[in-house]
């Protein structure tokens, strides 16, 4: 079970799966969106999600804020009067904040209250509309999505500096994921991958092995692996890489902060040459400067493992088609077994790091 707090935990869960059900409505190749309805839904969804979040994370990092930096929202004054004590706070503490992403995200709390109790207050619709949000939820767009999703990173990461202040300098990536609206290899990957578990499932559930489920098996697993795979994972890191992301969960020395307020995979590795950023780093990540790059690597590498390989399906598949009788010469089936059982691995290594597990 995970130490995080529960609220922080499911909100943050919650906001994860509305950007995975965003990609997967929008790519869906059977799928006809209807555009305007879709992004007003899903903004509106995402702005209640979101305030909640905001709130959960200022909430629990208030027990642990010795300087009483957050205190301000806390106090009994309206949401205005408390985000603008909020802003002077931050910066009296040396906290770097832009003042419009604290306005936004007074607009945004602003939308979210009128949703929950379906009504607007006139004394809000100023602010609001200066904000560049709209009075009639029902005109939301992805343009006011892209506003909430980066207000949302980048108020995380403004609570989050009043334990670690150096986390502040680091610029974080705020876009929204961009899609292709159509038939994509990724696409094509996940139907591979589907395939390879039906075989499997069938063999699970006692289904004699065929010659033509080993010839249909292994054409899947190769075309995965060359779509997926190949050009995204560098197999002759994996070993290294699971040892460093092995001796920290053993050791149990995990990030201190949420390692998902960071994209690592946008690191510019470069800018680790300057001391503050690497200082800032070392910080965060509870690392000794010589094991931050090797880390990062090693972290990516995993993430991409684990986002890959699912589950164990493909190892042990491979692995049964390798005792069988039955041949697949343009295959070595036992060392594919090996490769897939060590991806996936690796790919664990990832999560229980990522949980803290």
């Amino acid at each position: 079970m995970s130490n995080t707090p529960e609220f922080i935990d499911t909100y943050s869960d919650d906001l994860l799966y509305l950007m995975d059900f965003r990609e997967s409505h929008l790519t869906h190749p059977g799928k006809i969106v209807v555009e305007f309805l879709f992004q007003a839904s899903l903004s509106r969804i995402f702005c209640v999600v979101m305030v909640g979040s905001i709130e959960a994370m200022l909430e629990n990092y208030k027990e642990k804020d010795v300087n009483n930096i957050l205190a301000p929202y806390f106090i009994q004054s309206s949401n205005e009067e408390r985000i603008n004590a909020l802003t002077n706070n931050f910066k009296t503490n040396g906290i770097n904040v832009e003042e419009k992403i604290l306005k936004q995200y007074l607009a945004i709390k602003y939308v979210r209250n009128t949703i929950i109790h379906s009504r607007w207050k006139e004394n809000e619709i100023e602010l609001i509309e200066q904000q560049g949000f709209p009075t009639d939820t029902r005109n939301l767009t992805n343009d006011h999505l892209q506003i909430m999703y980066s207000v949302n990173i980048e108020m995380m990461k403004y609570i989050a500096s009043t334990q670690i202040k150096d986390l502040n300098k680091l610029e974080s990536y705020t876009k929204l994921p961009e899609y292709k609206r159509y038939f994509t290899k990724s696409e094509l990957a996940g139907f591979l991958w589907n395939n390879l578990e039906r075989i499997y499932g069938l063999i699970y559930e006692g289904k004699v092995i065929s010659q033509d489920m080993v010839e249909e098996a292994t054409y899947d697993w190769n075309l995965y692996k060359e779509i997926a795979l190949t050009n995204f994972i560098d197999f002759e890191k994996i070993d290294s890489s699971a040892k460093i992301l092995k001796d920290l969960v053993e050791n149990k020395r995990y990030s201190d902060i949420n390692i998902g307020y960071i994209n690592l995979d946008n690191i510019n590795i470069s800018e680790l040459g300057n001391k503050e950023v690497s200082e800032a780093f070392g910080k965060m990540l509870n690392l000794n400067q010589p094991e931050i790059i090797p880390f990062i690597e090693a972290f990516c590498i995993a993430k991409k493992c684990y986002e890959r390989m699912r589950n164990i399906v493909a190892s042990t598949l491979l692995e049964k088609l390798a005792t069988s009788e039955l041949s697949a010469p343009e295959l070595n089936l036992e060392k594919e077994a090996k490769l897939s059982d060590k991806i996936f691995k690796l790919g664990r290594l990832y999560y229980d790091y990522a949980e803290k597990r």
